[in-house]
């Protein structure tokens, strides 16, 4: 395969959208985990997230000869798998009853004392307000990683637009604030 990220991709593009399956194959193989990553940060259950990315691909496919830029297809897909993501959680809010969501996602181990619960409560409630207070920049790259962290840099770099050398401090950074906000916010006792 000639040519790295963007060019192998750009070709393979071009040659699915002339029917050849092998390209298509390998077109999905190299950028799966990416899209899987990006279903997984986005949707709150395992069957929404293959939900979603059976529509990110398919939309592809549909699309593969109106691609504009087929170098960016990795970007194409991480914005498709989002917008996916958020209408597929549109049309949940609709349909879900109010506290289900709690009760899926309240998971306890068997021998947790209540006082483990309340803890591990407060330190996720912590953790996700201190999450949400990051940039948006830092909430996408954080959460490419955390749930995709077989995705190279090069794959994330294409996707979310970061240059692939600023990846790793950028991290370290966002970690770092992460990290601070969690500090303060159990400094000031903040349980809720």
């Amino acid at each position: 395969m000639p040519g790295t990220g963007g060019e192998a991709n750009a070709l393979l593009v071009r040659q699915a959208a002339q029917g050849d399956e092998r390209a298509w194959r390998e077109l999905v193989d190299r950028n799966h985990s990416l899209v899987w990553g990006v279903c997984r940060a986005y949707t709150s259950s395992l069957a929404d997230a293959e939900d979603v990315m059976q529509a990110t691909w398919l939309l592809l496919a549909e699309n593969l000869e109106r691609l504009r830029n087929p170098e960016a297809v990795a970007a194409w897909l991480v914005t498709t798998a989002r917008r996916e993501s958020i209408r597929l959680g549109k049309a949940r809010q609709r349909e879900t009853p109010a506290g289900i969501a709690a009760a899926v996602f309240d998971r306890r181990s068997p021998g947790d004392t209540p006082e483990q619960r309340v803890l591990r409560s407060m330190r996720n409630h912590r953790l996700w307000q201190s999450f949400s207070q990051l940039s948006e920049r830092c909430q996408q790259l954080l959460r490419v990683l955390s749930v995709a962290p077989e995705a190279t840099y090069a794959q994330v770099s294409e996707a979310l637009g970061i240059p692939r050398g600023s990846i790793g401090p950028k991290r370290g950074r966002c970690l770092a604030e992460l990290r601070k906000r969690m500090l303060a916010a159990e400094a000031s006792g903040e349980a809720a």
